[in-house]
């Protein structure tokens, strides 16, 4: 299935521009995709706090928490090591930086 996409410019701070980059290089992904998925984990983050917040749950325990967010895999992974060296992300074709690199 296709995804309808955009092509957007975004400032990051250098911290998370470098955590980011980093990301991607152990993933083998692409920082466009990195991004994405943190917007698609802080909409998840919020549409379970409306429910939440709908349900009127005050009497919720960690424990119950936990067990919903391992139910619907929203449990931190973690990443095996890899074998392989990090691999660099390069700059998208037609940006500032692949442009000044020529």
């Amino acid at each position: 299935m296709a995804v309808s996409v955009e092509k957007i410019s975004v400032s990051l701070g250098a911290e998370d521009l470098a955590w980011a980059k980093k990301r991607a290089a152990r993933q083998q992904r692409s920082l466009s995709a990195v991004v994405s998925e943190a917007l698609l984990r802080q909409r998840q983050a919020e549409a379970g706090v409306r429910l939440l917040d709908d349900l009127g749950t005050d009497d919720i325990t960690e424990a119950d928490l936990a067990a919903v967010r391992a139910e619907l895999g929203w449990a931190p992974r973690r990443l095996k090591p890899r074998a392989t060296p990090s691999v660099k992300v390069k700059p998208a074709a037609g940006s500032a930086r692949a442009r000044r690199k020529k």
